[in-house]
């Protein structure tokens, strides 16, 4: 009974490594197969998911998985990160063998391959060696806010522990990011050009450091390069002219008509006036009146105030109408403003960022 009990609590325990090993085989049958379809980069990432170590893979599964990840690095030309992998394949079982192979990259595969073991079989001859590390960054990229990472490719000339650190260049203390390339492992790391805090790098230079560290101890000399970040101009619209005073309506009109009738009501009685003389004959009035200008006074008089009656005949009215429609105008033509303004800004805010590699950096 204890004997089945112990056997039960073996098989429990074994069955997540069990259904792990049965992920990584799944993985590196797929990456075998996006290889048959020409499909190099998906089969790669296929294939660094099946070396993941919380996979749990087996060392034939990982010698597979390696030995599948070199030839899709010869497939893209990608000559370091095929022998790297071949390396760490032959590490693994030095007798592997890949003519069963040769079809997935007929020309390189054999060389490269055995140029590693030769390499592998004979240590002693590289143990003298001193360790060191290829970096490779893009010369000259544009990357998004969002997504954008800036690629950092690391080569040990032998197998070893990668350390990549980022910074300000005029604060070497100061680390904003740091990722390892464990040993055996190939691919480039990437830096997101944020902070440990997640915010975006400002504007600046910046330095990537990158050392390894071997099995045995040895330490490779601290390669450095200089990266210049900066913000490339955002595609903004301009903001439109004021609202012209011709766009708007009248809020205040004249209105009424002039009245013709006191016009001539006016002129009327002023010649009425300029001749009461002679109506009247020669009578005592007629005299007074002839003897001085007092009737045409009088007739000048009630004619210019029929005049200004004709003339003050218009008055000025409000439009509530137009006054509405301008209230409307002139709060479209803020709302687009207003628009503008935020769409300037999330554009300035979402423009690419620059990255190129300082010629004489490293």
């Amino acid at each position: 009974m204890r004997r089945m009990l112990v056997f039960l609590l073996l098989a429990l325990a074994a069955a997540p490594r069990l259904r792990a090993q049965g992920d990584a085989a799944s993985l590196i049958a797929a990456g075998r197969a996006q290889l048959e379809q020409f499909n190099p980069d998906s089969a790669t990432v296929l294939l660094d998911r099946a070396l993941a170590p919380a996979l749990g893979a087996t060392p034939a599964q990982r010698v597979r998985a390696y030995v599948l990840y070199g030839i899709a690095a010869l497939t893209g030309q990608k000559m370091s990160a095929a022998r790297l992998a071949f390396t760490a394949a032959l590490q693994l079982n030095p007798a592997e063998r890949v003519d069963s192979l040769q079809f997935l990259e007929p020309e390189n595969l054999l060389r490269e391959f055995n140029a590693q073991r030769e390499a592998v079989t004979a240590p002693a001859a590289h143990a003298a060696e001193p360790l060191t590390v290829e970096v490779g960054l893009p010369a000259d990229t544009a990357l998004t806010v969002e997504e954008g990472r800036v690629p950092v490719t690391v080569v040990p000339s032998r197998r070893a522990l990668a350390v990549v650190t980022a910074g300000p260049a005029e604060a070497p203390a100061v680390v904003l990011w740091r990722d390892t390339l464990p040993a055996g492992r190939v691919g480039a790391l990437s830096w997101n050009l944020r902070d440990a805090k997640g915010a975006l790098v400002t504007p600046g230079r910046y330095t990537v450091r990158v050392r390894a560290v071997d099995s045995a101890g040895s330490v490779s000399p601290t390669a450095v390069r200089v990266l210049i970040v900066s913000r490339l101009s955002a595609d903004t619209q301009p903001l439109p002219p004021p609202l012209a005073s011709s766009a708007f309506a009248p809020e205040r009109v004249q209105t009424g008509q002039r009245s013709v009738s006191s016009l001539l009501i006016g002129v009327g009685l002023g010649a009425a006036a300029a001749l009461l003389p002679s109506v009247l004959g020669r009578t005592e009035l007629n005299q007074g009146l002839a003897g001085d200008a007092t009737a045409y006074v009088v007739a000048g008089s009630v004619t210019v105030a029929g005049l200004v009656g004709f003339l003050a005949g218009r008055r000025t009215v409000y439009v509530p109408e137009n006054a509405q429609r301008n209230a409307q105008l002139r709060q479209s033509d803020a709302a687009a403003r207003a628009a503008i303004v935020q769409a300037n800004a999330a554009a300035r805010q979402r423009a690419l960022v620059r990255v190129r590699l300082e010629v004489g950096g490293s």
